[in-house]
């Protein structure tokens, strides 16, 4: 983990793009580390702030999309592909392990970090386990072609981004289970990726995730990257 100096900031409204970033950054880093979510008290302790400015502090970084809150608290629900409660999508690495947000966040981990990986997730459809190994970009999976399955086009992601990853962004073990399920939903329509298509779409936005200068590409950026690897359409526009 980065070395934090403990820092007073006592200017509430000179509060910076750059101390958002290196508080972001921690989250980031302790999240790693102890697999859970620092709470506001540790940020207060660690860079020696008071309570309404650590919290500006966390809107900030909310703000820019690299953090979610639990609404109406200061707890922090989301740092992606973190997620700071138990959710379907578990990640393994190594000897730890972490709970992602949604499918696309728990294949993330792998560009994120570029390590190998393991994902425990489940069927969305019938609940039958999905194992699979990434390494490299390419997975190893059972059952052995699953699919995520994104059902908000991306202009709405970040509408309710609690929504979005709860319920519209999981896994199918089967293009056969997604067929039946949309059966069974047809208003649910969407884009199905393979989890390698998966892991290309998750390059632009999580292959510097963990630099302290991170940020989110520009929209426009973001839809010429998706184009490029076949990912076009109105789903796909920003």
């Amino acid at each position: 983990m980065v070395k934090y100096e403990k820092i007073g900031f006592p200017d509430r409204p000179a509060l910076s793009e750059s101390l958002q970033k290196t508080v972001g950054k921690y989250v980031y880093d302790y999240f790693l580390e102890k697999e859970r979510a620092p709470v506001m008290e540790e940020i207060m302790e660690k860079f020696h702030m008071d309570r309404m400015t650590a919290h500006q502090v966390f809107l900030g970084i909310e703000q820019a999309h690299n953090l979610s809150l639990v609404p109406g608290t200061q707890r922090i629900l989301m740092a992606h592909p973190f997620s700071a409660i138990a959710t379907p999508f578990k990640v393994t690495i190594g000897s730890k392990t972490y709970y992602a947000n949604c499918a696309w966040d728990s294949v993330a981990f792998h560009v994120m970090l570029s390590q190998d990986i393991r994902v425990d997730s489940f069927c969305h459809h019938c609940a039958k386990p999905i194992k699979f190994n990434l390494r490299h970009g390419k997975a190893m999976s059972d059952p052995p072609e699953p699919l995520v399955f994104l059902s908000m086009p991306a202009s709405k992601w970040w509408d309710n981004i609690v929504n979005t990853c709860s319920n519209n962004m999981v896994f199918f073990s089967s293009k056969q289970h997604l067929a039946e399920w949309q059966a069974s939903n047809p208003s649910a329509t969407g884009e199905a990726l393979s989890i390698e298509k998966t892991v290309e779409l998750s390059r632009p936005t999580y292959a510097t995730r963990m630099e302290l200068d991170f940020s989110r590409p520009p929209k426009e950026e973001l839809m010429q990257r998706w184009a490029a690897i076949g990912l076009k359409g109105d789903f796909w526009k920003l």
